[in-house]
C-alpha cells in the first residue's frame, strides 16, 4: 500500500482570517472564566428571619447596612461581611445550678444586706435588643453576642447587687418587697443600658440561700417568730372573737330595745289616736249638746213667749171678764150659769107634801152680800 504525503514545496493554502486572534480571544475567555470561578467562590447567600436582624458590613469602608426586612441577601464575600443579630427575648440566668447558666460553674449572685448578712440570689433577666437602634448596638458592642457579656450582664450584676443590697435579711422571706426591688432593678438597668440598644423587660428573683450556720440560726429564729406569731394570731383571733361577741349582744340589745321602742312608739301612737279621737268626740258632744241646748233654749224661749203671750191674752181675758163680771153684767153671768146648772138638773119628786107647815123658796144674789160685806168692813 502507498501512502502520499503532502508535498511540503507545495504552496500554502487560504490562512483563517481569526488565526490573528486567537492568543487574545483564549486570553479574554480564560479571564471570563476566571472571574467566573472568583465571582462564584465569593459570592454568598444569606437568609434573614423574620425575628432577626441583618448587619452587612463594607470590609473596604467600613459602612455598616442595617437589613430589617426579612428575606434572601446576595452578597459578595469577598468585600462583605454579614452578621445576624437576635431580636427575640433573651434570658441571663445567674443561678448556682451548675449547668443551667452561661457559665458552667455556680453562678448566683452573692449580696451583703444592710444588717450585714451573706445572701445568695439567684436572678434571671429578661432583655432583647432594640430594632431602633441596630445600628447603636453594632458601634457600641460590636459584631456577634458581646453586647450580652459587655453590657447585659456587668451591669445586672452590679446594679442587683447595690439594689437587692438595700434589704435586710427578713425582708428576703417577704416576696413583695423583693418584688419592689426586681422592679426598682429593671428601672435602672433600663436606664443604663438604653444607650447600647438593650432593654430589660423583667428581674425575676429565684430562690436564695445563706451560710450554713447563719441558715440554722434564721431557721431557729423563723420558728420562734413563728411560734410568737401564731401566739399573736391567736390573741387577735380571741380579741375578734371577742369583739364580734360584743357586736352580737350589742346588736341583739339594739334589736330588743327597738323592738321594745316600736312597741311603746305604736301604743303611744295608739293612746295619742285615742285621746285624739275622745277629745273629737267630746268636742263633737259638747257641740252637739250645746246646739241641743241652744235649740232647746230657743224652743223652749218661744215656747215661755208663747205661754207669756197666751197668759197675757188669757189674762187680758180675765180681766175683760172680771170687768165684765162688775155690776149687772156679774149677775147677769152668775145667772146664766146658774140657769145652765139648773137647765141640766133633773127634779123629781112628789106635787104635794104630807107636812101641814108651808115652805117658802127664796133666792139671794151673792154678789151683792158680798159686796155689802166689803162695804160694812
Amino acid at each position: 500500500m502507498t501512502y502520499k504525503f503532502p508535498n511540503q514545496n507545495q504552496p500554502n493554502q487560504a490562512l483563517n482570517p481569526f488565526d490573528g486572534f486567537k492568543g487574545p480571544l483564549v486570553l479574554i475567555l480564560l479571564a471570563l472564566i476566571g472571574l467566573t470561578v472568583v465571582l462564584m467562590r465569593t459570592a454568598r447567600v444569606q437568609r434573614v428571619s423574620g425575628t432577626e436582624v441583618g448587619i452587612k458590613v463594607n470590609n473596604v469602608t467600613g459602612d455598616i447596612t442595617v437589613i430589617a426586612e426579612s428575606g434572601t441577601n446576595i452578597y459578595n464575600g469577598l468585600l462583605n461581611s454579614f452578621h445576624l443579630l437576635d431580636m427575640t427575648v433573651q434570658r441571663l440566668e445567674m443561678v448556682s445550678e451548675a449547668g443551667r447558666g452561661q457559665r458552667s460553674g455556680r453562678d448566683d449572685l452573692r449580696i451583703k444586706t444592710v444588717d450585714g448578712s451573706d445572701v445568695f440570689l439567684d436572678l434571671t433577666i429578661n432583655y432583647q435588643l432594640r430594632r431602633d437602634m441596630v445600628e447603636e448596638v453594632v458601634t457600641t458592642s460590636g459584631l456577634e453576642d458581646a453586647y450580652k457579656y459587655k453590657w447585659v450582664r456587668d451591669y445586672s450584676r452590679s446594679v442587683c447587687r447595690n439594689v437587692f443590697g438595700e434589704m435586710t435579711t427578713e425582708e428576703f422571706y417577704d416576696a413583695s418587697v423583693r418584688n419592689v426591688k426586681a422592679q426598682k432593678a429593671m428601672e435602672e438597668l433600663n436606664v443604663l443600658l438604653k444607650p447600647y440598644g438593650i432593654e430589660v423587660s423583667s428581674v425575676i428573683t429565684e430562690k436564695f440561700s445563706f451560710h450554713k450556720e447563719y441558715e440554722e440560726r434564721i431557721r431557729a429564729k423563723k420558728l420562734a417568730d413563728q411560734e410568737v406569731e401564731e401566739q399573736i394570731s391567736k390573741a387577735k383571733a380571741a380579741r375578734q372573737n371577742q369583739i364580734f361577741r360584743e357586736v352580737e349582744a350589742t346588736k341583739k340589745k339594739e334589736v330588743v330595745i327597738a323592738t321594745y321602742t316600736g312597741e311603746m312608739e305604736k301604743l303611744i301612737v295608739e293612746a295619742t289616736a285615742n285621746a285624739e279621737r275622745d277629745i273629737r268626740q267630746a268636742e263633737a258632744y259638747v257641740i252637739d249638746t250645746q246646739l241641743g241646748a241652744d235649740a232647746t233654749f230657743y224652743q223652749r224661749d218661744k215656747n215661755a213667749q208663747a205661754i207669756l203671750v197666751k197668759a197675757q191674752a188669757e189674762g187680758e181675758a180675765l180681766t175683760a171678764m172680771s170687768k165684765a163680771y162688775q155690776g149687772i153684767g156679774g149677775v147677769n153671768l152668775v145667772k146664766r150659769a146658774y140657769a145652765g146648772k139648773i137647765g141640766n138638773m133633773k127634779i123629781t119628786g112628789k106635787p104635794f107634801t104630807i107636812e101641814s107647815r108651808t115652805e117658802r123658796l127664796s133666792y139671794q144674789d151673792e154678789t151683792a152680800v158680798a159686796k155689802k160685806k166689803k162695804l160694812a168692813n
